[in-house]
């Protein structure tokens, strides 16, 4: 028994039982040709024929944006080829496949779609309408459906023609009239939202402040944190404002007095956004104000609605904040930012424990985070979130030293999925591009990734960090200056951007500029491990060694290498060697790599491939490309089929490279 996330395609011809009365041969000669054109076209779309029912059919797609395409495209050569009409329901949701019977709430919810549905026409479930959008598929909301044997209402949408066609649907409507009075009464209401007179601004800066509680229990502090976090994503729609992460805010939530704080700390912010909340069962009232970086306040308004629209309400907050800043919203945008589903109770809560641990950042949290987003996308398959969110863990545990069997494909797999649910999911794209740099080594494929996320979402401070590795991977190592500056500025407290920031400064030759960034990281966190391995990379690269040793020391297997390069370089052979056999002895994907790059030091051929060669791969592997400068490595045969082997160019000796591992 096989149950998997599935769109399901239901079709059916209309009045089949009272043709069949008045013409039983010429109605099975209907049902005949309908199948004859709706069969190949399933199969032409990637779609599996499941079974036949009377004059119904029965089709499965991975994809939910095929199924769309292929019901239209089955309702376009029906209308010319058949004497009646057909309908189709497409819905996303679990199906169990059991000796080739095909089960599940996925098929019963289609069907009752279908059932709906105006003759000729096709209509879609939300979910399936979250999976097209972004799409050149235009659709028409139809209302909350109660359906036969379905516990609660549906959300119904129309698939219709093109705008420039009037949004008429595929088939005439007995009346337009309802449909037209309601698409201006919305219009109406974008117009009144948007201000008439806006100055577009350069790039503004706004921080999004823990919001202040009453009773500040565990639950309200991951409240806190969800508000933040849902208030955030909504601002970060808007293309020209820079809405800082949450780490480098979430810090303020115990603050006397937050605005000042975040102001002294936060020089480069304009404008700071915070206030309280109160939750009264599934009540959430949200009282907020904006200041600007003197503490004076510029705005200031309340908001309430169901505990579980909280993404909804966020982006109402969003766009009258970009109407009071005057900060231009096209129609379009403002649709994005305010059309959000509800979400379910349960969802939401699973979403927010998964999200709360991910961002802690221990491998403890990190799998418990990862056990809540695994439940969200088990209970929930039709949640892009959740599986962009589950994406987002499976690939931090890959960038551990020794990642679990899997757990790269599993990464790859749930960003995909988020992407088939809803392809403007920002998100989704970053994760499904580090899986290609990484893991899969599809570098174009990973380079139109990434540009997809920023062009969605420019405020993800871990899309413009990955790219950036991605750029120097491939010497672009100006472009890869850039991009992590705007890592940084979009996480300015946080020491992990910090010492990368300083990190990339020393790749690029700029060691003043890696000097202060490094120094930077060190005060935001006085015993980050990371901070300290850049430090050492520094003095290394000066020829500093005893600067370098002292900073290498006591941080864990990057200093181990730090530490064996040092003995290396100055000639300590046995202290080098000593260091050498304390990561053969912890053997782990990334110590692999680790050891690759001392034999490289110690021009040791043989020893250099085969732990460049070794399995598991790290996914810091494709870097020895540009980490590595020794000329004997590089002209060996080996080490041009190691490039071909993970998809890379030769590379140009003209830029060697610092010392950067």
């Amino acid at each position: 028994m096989a149950r998997q996330l599935a769109a399901i395609l239901f079709s059916d011809i209309v009045g089949y039982t009272t043709m069949m009365r008045e013409n039983e041969a010429a109605t099975l000669e209907l049902v005949r040709r309908s199948r004859e054109i709706q069969q190949p076209l399933v199969e032409q779309y990637h779609g599996t024929w499941l079974k036949e029912m009377g004059d119904g059919a029965l089709a499965q797609f991975q994809s939910a944006l095929d199924a769309v395409k292929c019901a239209i495209e089955i309702q376009q050569v029906s209308a010319n080829d058949l004497q009646a009409q057909l309908r189709i329901g497409i819905h996303l949701g679990d199906v169990t496949m059991e000796n080739g019977e095909v089960y599940g709430d996925g098929i019963n919810v289609a069907s009752r779609i279908e059932s709906v549905a105006e003759p000729g026409s096709i209509y879609i479930s939300e979910a399936v309408q979250g999976a097209i959008k972004g799409s050149d598929i235009h659709t028409a909301f139809r209302g909350e459906k109660k359906l036969k044997n379905v516990d609660q209402p549906v959300r119904v949408y129309q698939v219709v023609a093109e705008p420039e066609a009037g949004y008429r649907a595929l088939v005439p409507r007995k009346s337009h009239l309802p449909w037209v009075v309601g698409l201006l009464l919305v219009a109406a209401l974008l117009l009144w939202k948007l201000p008439w007179k806006t100055t577009p601004l350069a790039d503004k800066t706004i921080a999004v402040l823990p919001l202040q509680v009453q009773d500040a229990d565990s639950a309200n502090q991951e409240l806190t944190q969800g508000i933040t976090d849902e208030l955030i994503r909504s601002l970060s729609k808007i293309r020209t404002l820079t809405v800082v992460n949450p780490y480098s805010t979430l810090q303020f939530m115990a603050s006397a007095a937050p605005v000042r704080e975040a102001a002294a700390s936060l020089e480069d912010s304009d404008y700071f956004l915070t206030g309280s909340f109160e939750r009264n069962n599934n009540l959430l009232k949200l009282d907020l104000a904006l200041y600007d970086s003197h503490e004076q306040e510029l705005w200031r308004n309340s908001y309430s609605d169901d505990l579980y629209r909280l993404p909804k309400l966020a982006g109402t907050v969003a766009v009258d904040l970009a109407e009071f800043i005057q900060v231009n919203l096209s129609e379009s945008e403002a649709t994005r930012i305010v059309e959000i589903p509800e979400v379910d109770p349960e969802l939401f809560r699973l979403l927010l424990l998964g999200r709360n641990h991910l961002v802690k950042f221990t491998p403890q949290d990190i799998a418990i985070g990862l056990n809540y987003l695994q439940q969200a996308v088990n209970q929930y398959p039709a949640s892009s979130r959740a599986w962009s969110m589950l994406a987002e863990g499976l690939v931090t545990m890959g960038h551990s030293p020794a990642p679990p069997p899997g757990v790269k494909e599993e990464a790859a797999a749930a960003a995909t999925r988020a992407l088939q649910l809803d392809s403007l999911n920002a998100e989704a794209w970053t994760w499904l591009a580090t899986t290609k740099s990484y893991y899969s080594w599809d570098y174009h494929g990973a380079q139109y990734c990434y540009n997809k996320a920023n062009t969605l979402n420019p405020n993800l401070p871990m899309s413009h960090y990955h790219y950036s590795w991605h750029l120097y991977l491939f010497d672009s190592l100006d472009k890869a200056v850039d991009e992590h500056r705007k890592a940084f500025r979009l996480d300015p407290l946080d020491p992990f951007q910090a010492a990368r920031l300083a990190h990339i400064y020393l790749i690029a030759g700029k060691l003043d500029s890696a000097e202060m960034e490094v120094a930077r990281a060190l005060r935001l966190g006085p015993e980050f491990p990371l901070a300290h391995n850049i430090k050492g990379l520094i003095h290394l690269q000066k020829n500093e060694y005893d600067s370098a040793e002292m900073a290498f020391q006591g941080t864990g297997p990057m200093g181990t290498l730090g530490l064996g390069m040092v003995y290396l370089k100055t000639g300590r052979y046995q202290e080098g060697m000593r260091q050498i056999e304390m990561l053969k002895q912890n053997i782990n994907a990334f110590n692999s790599f680790g050891l690759a790059l001392l034999y490289a030091e110690m021009d040791s051929l043989d020893q250099f491939f085969e732990y460049a060669n070794y399995q598991p791969i790290h996914a810091f592997h494709p870097w020895l490309r540009v980490e590595i400068s020794n000329p004997k490595i590089i002209a060996d045969p080996r080490f041009k089929q190691l490039m071909d082997k993970m998809n890379l160019p030769m590379p140009d000796l003209q830029n060697e490279p610092a010392t950067t591992f």
